[in-house]
């Protein structure tokens, strides 16, 4: 059996926990390759029994660029897959998107898992709840889930159908996945409040530090392919793609991407404190949240964004 997993990593924790499974799936002695996803193309696909996909969540799902590679591919009819995901909060919609998307394609779904991981958004206290994941321990479970899967896909071609999951659906999905406090409990004016889409949207870019051309970073790197800087004045949101993830204005080498981040903050506050605190706290009564920030070193007024630029490098 040959298999393939799959992944998106921006700060490196989706990237660890790739890892990780690969590592566990590779000791079933046969076959198992890893690549980064803008390595693979849908085509390339065909040659595999078992194929695993994961990314970060990014406002409830997974990242767009995953969206788009999913719905690239061709019929994959008779194959096997699974699902996994880091997040800072919760799983919220992820396996509700990701896996009926895959059936669509044809593969049997074997299974899904997600794991937390510290999270660089710029709103975001520092240090965060969620800081230290995923630790040793993330990554043993991780291993062992590799190594689950690819024994489950054996037995599943063998003919042992009753070990094929089924995902629940509801209220028993919010249950396992979505506690209370998700944005979707929070009012719709509330949550329009809260986006502010036109705010988070306005990025400006300082020409006495950019090298454009000479480097491309923002470019080779955005996930939803949004900007181009060949035009005057540059565009961030080409296509209106832009998910907000903020990736090029965190990580150019320059510094010379720029945003409203105190308005991004005022808007954003509502959220970080009642909505995250209470999702967490959910996920730590259900014993799948191991906290590993004490709550009175969360740094409320050390939001991520006063850290100098850039914040973090690119973790493929």
């Amino acid at each position: 059996m040959k298999s393939i997993v799959i992944y998106f990593s921006q700060s490196g924790n989706t990237k660890k926990i790739a890892q990780a499974i690969h590592s566990g799936m590779s000791r079933s002695g046969d076959q198992c390759d890893i690549a980064r996803l803008k390595d693979v193309a849908a085509e390339d696909l065909a040659g595999y029994d078992l194929i695993g996909i994961g990314t970060p969540v990014y406002w409830g799902r997974e990242t767009a660029n995953m969206t788009g590679f999913i719905e690239s591919w061709l019929p994959l009819d008779g194959k096997h897959g699974f699902a996994f995901c880091t997040h800072g909060a919760l799983p919220s919609f992820f396996m509700a998107r990701v896996v009926p998307a895959m059936e669509q394609r044809g593969l049997t779904v074997v299974g899904w898992n997600d794991w937390f991981g510290s999270v660089v958004y710029p709103v975001i206290p520092k240090p965060y709840f969620t800081d230290g994941h995923p630790d040793e321990i993330d990554l043993k479970e991780a291993e062992d889930f590799g190594r689950e899967m690819v024994e489950r896909s054996r037995r599943i071609y063998q003919g042992e159908t009753k070990l094929i999951p089924v995902l629940p659906k509801g209220k028993a999905y919010d249950a396992i996945y979505n506690p209370p406090g998700r944005v979707s409990e929070m009012p719709l004016e509330e949550r329009v409040k809260f986006v502010h889409w036109e705010t988070c949207m306005q990025f400006k870019l300082d020409p006495k530090k950019c090298k454009y051309p000479k480097c491309t970073h923002c470019i080779d790197n955005c996930p939803t392919n949004s900007i181009e800087l060949s035009l005057d004045p540059p565009v961030f949101t080409k296509g209106n793609l832009c998910i907000t993830c903020y990736l090029c204005e965190q990580t150019c080498p320059q510094g010379a991407i720029e945003a409203d981040m105190e308005g991004l903050q005022k808007g954003h506050d509502p959220y970080v404190h009642p909505v995250l605190m209470k999702s967490l706290e959910g996920f730590e009564a259900l014993g799948h949240f191991r906290r590993l920030t004490p709550l009175d070193k969360i740094g409320w007024d050390t939001p991520f964004w006063k850290r100098k630029k850039p914040r973090f490098k690119i973790s493929y």
